[in-house]
């Protein structure tokens, strides 16, 4: 009976998996931990099998099922349970498909290095950084409004001066390092000397400006936009003091020469949005849809 809890535990270990699993595990421990009096001996080996299931992270094993490992570089997503439970749940009717949500850059790019399999959904700056690394092959585009591009644009109560900019307070909601990027992109080198306020969603950057917790916020046109129909007020406040090139919306990237076997998930993807119960779940991620990318957009994500 031991042997089953300690198989059961270094599975655990092993393959971190969704909370259902964990605790169909632990139910079983406690049913086989009843039937023995002498399983008390081995009481810290249990204690570890609890400890683990507790804190495990909320990622699934790719063992049967067809998975997408996302991580998006734009946005502080800290909803992962209830993403990962929205994409299964509406998964689980469609063929045995996963979404693998991830909070960290390095441990995203560690796992999908390993697994090589599946279908990458990120960023296209980070798609740029990791393509080569990884020998990735972009495959589909995320749609959103028609468009499958939008520019970044910085936003402040008034336009600065230089001495101003160097003191900015800029709240983004994406990571410091693509944050910093986009800066660079705008104001040169003195985009590195913007203090960056982590923020979860694009709305909370407005925000943040509007109640003075930050100087200026980085998003997209699309979230200032959205600004005008939520506060007109604080929007006619602000004013652009930076825009950026146009950027890809998500990209969906595969390992070089998977295409054939990732075809069955790529294709549902592409449905999704043409279903409302597809494209609610897709908003999540801040898009309506996928679209397969042109000769001419795969050649600009080359560059």
């Amino acid at each position: 009976m031991i042997e089953q809890i300690k198989f059961a535990t270094l599975r655990l270990l092993e393959a971190p998996s969704f909370l259902p699993r964990v605790d169909r595990w632990m139910r079983r421990a406690r049913h086989l931990l009843a039937r023995s009096s002498r399983a008390m001996a081995h009481a810290p080996f249990v204690c570890l099998f609890v400890a683990v299931a507790l804190l495990v992270p909320i990622s699934v094993k790719a063992e049967d099922k067809q998975t997408i490992y996302f991580f998006n570089q734009e946005a502080n997503i800290n909803n992962f349970a209830s993403l990962k439970l929205e994409f299964d749940t509406y998964f689980s009717g469609l063929g045995g498909y996963q979404l693998q949500p991830f909070n960290d850059s390095d441990i995203f790019e560690k796992t999908v290095a390993l697994k090589k399999d599946g279908v990458l959904l990120l960023s296209s700056w980070h798609y740029k950084k990791l393509k080569e690394q990884l020998s990735l092959k972009a495959v589909l585009v995320g749609v959103l409004n028609g468009k499958t591009t939008q520019k970044k644009v910085l936003s402040a109560k008034k336009v600065a001066d230089t001495q101003g900019i160097r003191a900015m307070k800029v709240a983004s909601a994406g990571s410091k390092e693509y944050t910093r990027n986009i800066l660079e992109e705008m104001f040169g080198s003195q985009g590195n000397e913007f203090a960056i306020m982590p923020v979860p969603k694009d709305i909370d950057a407005l925000m943040a400006v509007g109640f003075g917790m930050a100087t200026a916020a980085l998003t997209s046109e699309n979230s200032l936009s959205n600004l005008e129909n939520i506060n007109l007020k604080q929007y006619q406040q602000l004013k652009q003091i930076g825009k950026s090139g146009e950027k890809f919306l998500m990209i969906a990237a595969i390992p070089e020469d998977t295409e054939a076997g990732n075809a069955p998930l790529l294709g549902m993807m592409v449905k999704m949005g043409a279903t409302t119960e597809g494209e609610n779940k897709l908003r999540m991620l801040g898009l309506q849809g996928f679209r397969a990318l042109s000769a001419t957009e795969k050649e600009a994500l080359s560059k």
